[in-house]
Parts: structure tokens; C-alpha cells; sequence
């Protein structure tokens, strides 16, 4: 029986994963491997005609849905938008996150991301993955783990990021289950993404996204990912679907 990962993806807000890496989840829910989906933050600011109590129980019943069409197990994390702050306490949260999820991979913001709460999350979870195997470490509730993580980033929103990509996964078999989960946050689509950000359709925006990764690898729909460069966040075999653990060139950007 072929190895299989657990793979935790930390994101900020409900909805982040369903746009940035939702068919690279599905792919490897389809090739057997345990997902869990963190969300540091409860939404509750994003909306224009609800309260914050309101928008916030609405965004946890969409984000366990989405998670429900991607496949992955959901952990809130509980913390409000605006708030996500690299501090010592919260760095400990995201030790302990780690130990207690125990993945083989991490897929998490860029440091580069528009707000801070992405980038926050992005440098957190980062930060803890080394920690995460490391003991005697005070406050933490769980025993470290094994390893160290491997770490990916994700698309930065608007895909603002210069630098290229180091890798590729092909969603297209997935991209419509993708579409899917990403409308399982109806409170976002007509009220808050429009009158907040002025693009009307943000289906638009993830079709055009995976298009353009698509066309860049040679295929129809893609989601693209950069390795955390510094040591020994490499390995020698490919982490992202499709999973393969034989050799694998350390510079490939391949599907």
C-alpha cells in the first residue's frame, strides 16, 4: 500500500482555501490522504448588512459545507477578523495545531498576502512547523510530533506576487467541485466580495485564476504553490498531487 499524507491547509478566513488551493485538497482527498482545513479567523466582518454575531454563526455553517464538498476535516481556530497577530501565545496556538493534526504537509498564505491576517497566518504556521517537533517547549498542550512538516504557499489574492511559481497541480478533473465548494459561501457572493472589493463576479476571478496557472503548465485548469525555500523544507520527491514518492528533481515546476 502506497504511503499517505496528512496535509493541513492554515488559512485566515472562511473561503480562503475554497479560492486559492480547494482542487489540490480534493486531489489528494481523491488519492486517499487525511486533509484538514484550519481557519484562524470567524468572518465575522465580512458582511455589509449583517452583524458581526450574525455573519460569523452564517460563516461557520458555510465553512463546515465547504469543507464537507472538499472532503477535508475543518478546525476554527476562533479568533476575530482583524486580530490575527504574531505573537508568542498565538505562535503556541499554531505549535499546537500542527502537533495535533501531525501533517506530512502544510499549505498556508504568502507573507506577502494583501492583509495581515493572511500574512499572519502565513508566517505562523510557517514559524511553528520546525517547533512542532521540537520539546520543552512551555505552554503547548500537545507532545511534539515526529518530523517537520514540508511547507507551501499558496497564491497571493490577485496574484500579485512577481516571482513565478515552483509548482503546479493540475485541477482540472476537480476544478467544477472546486466552483462548488467555493459556493457554499453564499453570504460572500453579491454582498460582501462586491460592495467591499467592486468585482461583481468572483467566480470570474477563480476561473480566470486556474486558466492562466492552466495555460502555464499545459493544461486546462491549475492551482500554483511556492516552497518555503529555507532548510530542510525540501525533500527529494513530490509533495503535491500527484503524490510521488520515488526521486524527484528538487527544481521541477511540473504538474
Amino acid at each position: 500500500m502506497a504511503k499517505k499524507l496528512t496535509v493541513l491547509t492554515a488559512t485566515a478566513h472562511p473561503d480562503d482555501v475554497e479560492v486559492f488551493c480547494a482542487g489540490t485538497l480534493i486531489r489528494y482527498v481523491k488519492e486517499g490522504h487525511k486533509v484538514y482545513m484550519a481557519i484562524a479567523a470567524t468572518g465575522n466582518v465580512g458582511s455589509k448588512i449583517h452583524t458581526g454575531p450574525e455573519i460569523e454563526a452564517i460563516r461557520a455553517v458555510e465553512a463546515q459545507r465547504g469543507a464537507d464538498v472538499i472532503g477535508a476535516e475543518l478546525i476554527m481556530m476562533g479568533h476575530r477578523d482583524g486580530e490575527v497577530w504574531q505573537d508568542n501565545q498565538t505562535w503556541k496556538e499554531y505549535v499546537d495545531l500542527i502537533r495535533r493534526t501531525n501533517p506530512d504537509v502544510i499549505i498556508t498564505l504568502d507573507r506577502d498576502d494583501y492583509v495581515h491576517d493572511h500574512s499572519n497566518v502565513g508566517e505562523l504556521a510557517y514559524r511553528a512547523a520546525i517547533w512542532a517537533s521540537v520539546s520543552n517547549i512551555p505552554g503547548t498542550k500537545y507532545p511534539p510530533i515526529d518530523h517537520i512538516p514540508t511547507v507551501f504557499r499558496a497564491e497571493t489574492t490577485g496574484m500579485t506576487r512577481v516571482a513565478p511559481p515552483d509548482y503546479y497541480v493540475d485541477i482540472t478533473e476537480e476544478f467544477e467541485q472546486k466552483l462548488e465548494a467555493f459556493r457554499q459561501h453564499e453570504s460572500q457572493h453579491g454582498d460582501f466580495l462586491e460592495k467591499q472589493f467592486g468585482i461583481k463576479d468572483w467566480f470570474e476571478y477563480v476561473t480566470v485564476t486556474s486558466k492562466l496557472r492552466g495555460f502555464q503548465c499545459g493544461c486546462k485548469y491549475a492551482e500554483a504553490f511556492r516552497i518555503v525555500q529555507t532548510w530542510p523544507n525540501h525533500k527529494a520527491y513530490r509533495l503535491l498531487p500527484p503524490v510521488q514518492f520515488e526521486s524527484y528533481p528538487s527544481n521541477s515546476g511540473g504538474v
